[in-house]
């Protein structure tokens, strides 16, 4: 069959970053797994056996998605609140490399904004953007990529926009509300923040095993448990989590506390052996905040893009699935 020009340009054109990231990505991601969840909650139904035109393949859509955070991308409802650069749709129609990566051929339908937009509100709505993370990981796992070394737990604050005051003729406040309820104030160093936060449990890689969302004035220990209820060698978290009891309980589990010490109420002083513990477990425990430098820089994460903490949620899970995946052929190269 001889190649039309289409299929010329597939093959031979593309940017090499980025043709090789996403060629990369394309044999990891579990589109098969992922597409069964996706039937099984009536979420998609594929076009066997039907007449007419047909609907758009799972694979597209859900790349779609991965395409969307991976490069920070927008779309109609995100532009609302956040000001991102092109949408999905738009680089899917210019860049060869994202349309050889969602097996687009010429008589293929792009997915529009509004299409991208309705599946992923079905996704968020149904809870399912979870089960993707769940995927992403078992995948890991089956490449025993995930190390069972310990756990390493931290947590990022995620602007929200603040509350507007509007007033009356009189200037009377009338109004203060923000744009997402759920988001609350809190400080950090002497400044304030407006927002939500995540927190997350790594492995000693740097893989995320787990995350929350909370809002911004939920501190960080009252997620201790539910980050690390599944850890049974060792923990390591900054001194935002150190209670003496906590670390009591996990010795009396068998769990080494690599939790980083602070002064407390009449002590001078850190002594010398628990200044150098924590220069020990400050080396290995910097490696939790690999994922939010990533997500916030690389992923152009810096604020909220959904009202709630449950759309949150939903969303932070894709992130945490799409850094995995960026991190899954370093690690396979590392290991080989």
């Amino acid at each position: 069959m001889q190649l039309s020009f289409f299929d010329h340009a597939m093959k031979y054109q593309g940017g090499k970053k980025s043709m090789k990231f996403l060629n990369e990505m394309k044999e990891i991601i579990p589109f098969e797994a992922i597409e069964k969840i996706l039937i099984e909650k009536n979420v998609y139904k594929p076009n066997k056996g039907k007449t007419g035109r047909p609907s758009i393949i799972a694979k597209i859509l859900v790349g779609s998605l991965f395409l969307q955070n991976w490069y920070g991308l927008s779309d109609p409802m995100t532009r609302v609140t956040v000001s991102l650069p092109e949408t999905v749709e738009e680089l899917i129609h210019d860049r060869i490399s994202f349309r050889k990566f969602l097996d687009i051929k010429d008589e293929d339908t792009i997915p529009d904004e509004t299409t991208i937009c309705k599946f992923r509100n079905k996704l968020i709505k149904e809870e399912l953007l979870g089960s993707i993370f769940e995927e992403v990981k078992k995948m890991m796992e089956s490449k025993r990529l995930i190390l069972n070394e310990g756990t390493l737990i931290d947590a990022t604050l995620i602007h929200s926009s603040e509350p507007k005051r509007k007033k009356d003729d009189k200037g009377k406040v009338i109004s203060n509300k923000a744009h997402d309820s759920d988001a609350t104030y809190t400080s950090k160093r002497g400044r304030k923040h407006h927002g939500l936060k995540m927190h997350i449990a790594t492995d000693t890689n740097g893989i995320i095993k787990k995350v929350i969302a909370t809002t911004a004035s939920t501190h960080d220990s009252t997620q201790f448990d539910e980050l690390t209820q599944d850890e049974d060698k060792a923990i390591f978290a900054d001194s935002g989590y150190m209670q003496k009891a906590r670390k009591v309980a996990l010795r009396a589990k068998g769990i080494f506390a690599g939790i980083v010490e602070r002064r407390v109420r009449g002590q001078s002083k850190l002594r010398p052996k628990q200044s150098r513990n924590n220069t020990r477990f400050s080396k290995i425990r910097c490696l939790v905040e690999l994922p939010f430098a990533f997500i916030k820089q690389h992923m152009n994460f810096r604020k909220t893009r959904y009202r709630g903490i449950d759309k949150n949620q939903q969303h932070f899970f894709m992130l945490a699935a799409c850094y995995n995946l960026r991190r899954t052929p370093a690690l396979v190269r590392a290991r080989n």
